[in-house]
């Protein structure tokens, strides 16, 4: 067997090298997504546990507690009249938790959807009550209910979230590269001189692209409910239009991003710009909550944000589909924007 000489083996180096200088977008990608990332995950994971809403019955004694749970700049409090309309407020969906004073008992409601927001308030609790002093503490009783999910493991909490994110995934990069294959092809261009809009062409590769959706939204659907055993305490059906919605929106964007690349490689370089905030930034993992206050307008709009809470409201609390509306009327807005922009694009790269 000859032995690679140094000098062929240079050759194809300096090859690469030169493809690579002529790939401007590469380059860019290459250089930038690294520090975006970084700088995404750190200040991501770096935050701590705000804007949770908290209701406050207080039916005397505990000073100490109150004082405590009213000075924590985390928690927005709001200050109810009885523990009923706590519970309700809770089980809407309108609080993250409750905590009820009595003077010998406080009672903490509970959402454990979220287990992190619900290990931050027990928390808080035990902290305020541990100021009273040793001996008054040990003498109240501390009464946790769960208005939701008091049998939930963590794979429950995060299937949901876990869900629409495999779907939006695969959806996107299905979408993206089966776009630009059209177009390297040349089909894009043949469709382009027919009869037909722009509109109806955008509308047609969206509708084909949408079985191979259904079905590998069906199958992940079915998975995460028999093989992982997540609960389904609404309506499968329910479930599935939100995944259905989300991977709509996955699917125009897909088409829209296909127009700034020119390869499949490139294609593939967009996962860390689109598809890493979605699981940093939209509440997969942990709770938007813990995630500083300036990325968050970021998180308001990303599509798996309202996808992840939708399916989780769902699957967990047993939601209707008018109870999550303004989740549902978003990704519907997001489809039809991006469905705009896609049909926009195509007439500038093509006409």
């Amino acid at each position: 067997m000859m032995r690679p000489g140094l000098q062929r083996v240079t050759v194809v180096a300096l090859r690469v090298v030169r493809q690579l200088k002529r790939d401007r977008r590469t380059i860019a990608l290459i250089t930038f997504a690294p520090i975006f990332l970084m700088l995404l995950f750190g200040y991501a994971l770096s935050g701590e546990m705000t804007g949770v809403q908290l209701g406050l019955v207080d039916g005397g004694g505990h000073p100490a507690l109150r004082d405590h749970l009213l000075s924590i700049q985390d928690f927005d409090i709001l200050r109810l009249g009885s523990e009923s309309d706590a519970e309700k407020l809770v089980a809407e969906g309108r609080l993250d938790g409750a905590v009820v004073i009595y003077p010998g008992e406080v009672r903490a409601l509970l959402d454990a959807s979220s287990l992190q927001i619900t290990q931050a308030i027990i928390s808080a609790v035990r902290d305020g009550l541990g100021q009273e002093g040793a001996g008054r503490a040990s003498e109240t009783l501390l009464v946790t209910r769960y208005i939701f999910g008091y049998d939930l493991e963590m794979i429950d909490t995060i299937g949901p979230a876990i869900l629409g994110f495999v779907v939006f995934f695969f959806t996107f990069i299905l979408a993206a590269i089966s776009f630009l294959r059209e177009r390297t092809l040349g089909t894009l261009e043949k469709f382009m001189v027919s009869p037909l809009s722009r509109i109806e062409i955008v509308s047609g590769y969206i509708l084909g692209f949408s079985l191979v959706a259904v079905i590998q939204s069906a199958t992940t659907l079915l998975i995460v409910i028999y093989l992982f055993g997540v609960p389904m305490r609404g309506s499968i059906l329910d479930a599935f239009i939100v995944i259905l919605l989300l991977g709509a929106g996955a699917l125009a964007l897909g088409s829209f991003v296909s127009n700034f690349a020119r390869s499949e490689f490139q294609v593939v370089q967009f996962i860390p710009v689109v598809i890493i905030p979605q699981i940093v930034l939209c509440g997969v993992f942990w709770p938007v909550q813990s995630i500083p206050g300036f990325l968050r307008p970021l998180s308001n709009i990303l599509p798996l944000t309202y996808a992840s809470d939708a399916l989780r409201a769902i699957m967990l609390k047993g939601s209707s589909l008018s109870e999550i509306f303004p989740d549902l009327a978003f990704l519907c807005g997001f489809f039809l924007l991006m469905f705009a922009a896609a049909t926009l694009m195509l007439k500038r790269e093509v006409g």
